[in-house]
Order: structure tokens, then C-alpha cells, then sequence
């Protein structure tokens, strides 16, 4: 009896642990869709609007939540007190991120009103046909690794049960 109930208790941790795993991907690929949709709101707020940064920013945190929107509400307060590139890099030092991402995301904040309006535009674009490419790893990603650790955390869960049994 005490067998089954250790094996119970190892299969509820090792199926836990699959669900962690799995979250991190979750979690991961709605951070980098949340700023895949911040740029495309950017893009058009830029071009047709002429708003500026912060206004954009503040509008598109209006009702939104998440990692992603919680570092970027943390960048604006970071600009406006006149954060220089070391510190709006640290904004966006997000767990869920990998070191590739935090970089990129750091290094295109942190690049944000230091040109021209055409060479911003451009670079906006650039970003946002590179960006897509990342948000589109990142969900595959998810469906794949992140349902494949679930899967093999309740796997391993019942085959130590099993083994205990």
C-alpha cells in the first residue's frame, strides 16, 4: 500500500513537472506574440498617427496584461526618467525569454528613437519580418516541446508507478 501511494505521489511530481515545462513555452511564445502585436501597433502608430513612443505604449497597455506588458510598462517609466541603454536593456530581462530574445528585444528598445522617421520606419519593418519569424519558432515550439514534456512527465509518472507497484 505504501508503494502505490509513493508511486501516486512521484507521478502527480513527475506530471507536475511536464506541466511546468510546458508552461514555460506557453509562456514564452505570449511574450514574444505580445510584442509582435506592440510593434504592429507601433508600425501604425508611427506611420499614420505621428504618435510618439509613449503614447503608443500607454494605449496599447489600456487592458492589457502579461510578462510582456509589465516590462514594457516598466521601459516606459525607465524612458521618462531618462534611462540610458544599459537600463532599458534590463527592462526586458524577462525569465521566460531565451538569451538570444532578451538581447534582440533589448537592443531594439533600447535603439528606439535614435534615427530618422524613414530610417525608423525601415527598421521597424525589418523587425517586424524578423520578429515574425521568432513568434512563429516560438508557437511551434510550444505545440511541439511543450506538449511532448506533459505528455513524457505522465509518461515517466506512470511507468515509475508501474515500477513501484
Amino acid at each position: 500500500m505504501l508503494k502505490l501511494a509513493i508511486g501516486g505521489i512521484l507521478c502527480f511530481i513527475s506530471t507536475y513537472l511536464g506541466v511546468v515545462g510546458k508552461g514555460y513555452y506557453d509562456k514564452r511564445y505570449k511574450y514574444l506574440k505580445a510584442f509582435y502585436d506592440f510593434l504592429l501597433a507601433m508600425i501604425d502608430g508611427i506611420n499614420y498617427s505621428k504618435d510618439r513612443l509613449s503614447e503608443i505604449g500607454k494605449r496599447f497597455l489600456d487592458g492589457a496584461k502579461g510578462a510582456f506588458c509589465d516590462d514594457l510598462s516598466q521601459f516606459l517609466n525607465c524612458v521618462e526618467e531618462g534611462g540610458s541603454g544599459e537600463e532599458i536593456v534590463k527592462c526586458f530581462d524577462s525569465k521566460y525569454l531565451k538569451k538570444g530574445d532578451k538581447k534582440y528585444i533589448g537592443e531594439f528598445f533600447s535603439s528606439l528613437g535614435k534615427t530618422d522617421y524613414d530610417t525608423q520606419i525601415s527598421r521597424l519593418n525589418l523587425a517586424k519580418a524578423e520578429i515574425e519569424k521568432i513568434v512563429a519558432g516560438a508557437e511551434k515550439e510550444c505545440k511541439t516541446t511543450g506538449n511532448l514534456l506533459s505528455k513524457l512527465g505522465l509518461l515517466i509518472g506512470i511507468s515509475i508507478m508501474i515500477i513501484l507497484a
